[in-house]
């Protein structure tokens, strides 16, 4: 992915006409688009999405940073759209710029737990899909900051496991992630009979059919802490939200992450509020999430914004 792409010099009038399309609803605030898709390699077969953007394009030579939103259990990335009250959360925390004007991306993942799974019963390579194909296909259709500072993921209960996984994964891709009632598990040893058999009917055969806990260990999430800022990669900032009533350990799993992750020196934020695992809370709290996020995202990529433009005149002028 370059930093500087062609798709930035069409120009604001054929860009606005592309996403006014007819599966687009028009807002006050940002246009949402439902019932998108974006070719994959890796799954063999389209990815759904829906999309929302914001009021007004950026201008020439300026870019909007991304959030990739992940969906949890069940019906699906709707969900955000309806009973998260995605578009009106955007609109108000761009208005008090509390988040620059954000492109948010809303994949529809099925019950993949965001893993890859070759098995013939599993959803495919999701994990590859979304953080490869997908991100190609957005970076390609919008003007988008194509960096790890303008690029952030984030996710409630089993999507809230896969930001994290995918930031952890691809820290040079993703600078930020947030995990509202992330499904934040330790690794499961053979001695743990009883989670071994609640595991057996949980993650819908995302770990294997019968579920295998050495594929569960090989995805989870505590291993990769130690390996966080290894080898020179930039780690990224992480913000982590329970309700103070949730089951399952989450709020466990959840506290003891964020020490590890501060043993780790990364910036971690932690959040214990009141709530349990209901859209009331994730509602409530993708606000407090947002405004934790607009700092931290840069569509610049770190260069001043005359620096772009100058970037982006050249490479026109080649073309």
């Amino acid at each position: 992915m370059s930093f500087v792409r062609l798709s930035l010099a069409a120009g604001a009038a054929a860009f606005c006409a592309a996403v006014l399309s007819p599966a687009a609803s028009a807002r006050d605030g940002g246009i949402v688009q439902r019932n998108l898709t974006a070719p994959s390699h890796a799954l063999g077969r389209p990815i759904k999405y829906s999309l929302y953007l914001p009021a007004e394009t950026p201008p020439p030579g300026e870019r909007w940073p991304v959030l990739y939103l992940l969906h949890g259990g069940g019906p699906g990335e709707a969900d955000w759209l309806d009973a998260g009250g995605l578009a009106a959360t955007m609109d108000k925390a761009i208005a008090a710029h509390q988040m620059p004007p954000t492109v948010v991306v809303m994949p529809i993942a099925g019950n993949s737990w965001y893993v890859n799974n070759p098995d013939a019963t599993g959803e495919g390579m999701m994990a590859t899909a979304l953080t490869r194909d997908l991100v190609d296909a957005i970076d390609a259709k919008l003007p988008t900051a194509d960096c790890r500072q303008g690029r952030a993921v984030a996710g409630l209960s089993m999507g809230g496991y896969g930001a994290l996984l995918y930031a952890f994964d691809h820290p040079r891709e993703f600078g930020s992630a947030i995990s509202l009632s992330g499904s934040i598990l330790t690794p499961i040893h053979p001695q743990m009979t009883s989670r071994l058999k609640r595991a057996m009917n949980f993650y819908d055969k995302a770990f294997g059919a019968p579920f295998k806990a050495s594929r569960f260990n090989a995805w989870n999430l505590f291993p990769r802490v130690p390996q966080l800022g290894l080898g020179g990669a930039p780690k990224p900032a992480v913000y982590l939200d329970a309700g103070d009533k949730d089951l399952g350990g989450i709020i466990q799993g959840t506290t003891a992450l964020h020490l590890a992750l501060l043993r780790r020196g990364v910036d971690s934020t932690l959040r214990i509020v009141d709530g349990r695992h209901e859209w009331a809370l994730w509602k409530r709290e993708l606000g407090p999430s947002l405004a934790w996020l607009g700092p931290r995202l840069d569509p610049t990529c770190g260069q001043p914004v005359a620096a772009v433009k100058t970037q982006q005149a050249a490479t026109e002028l080649e073309h």
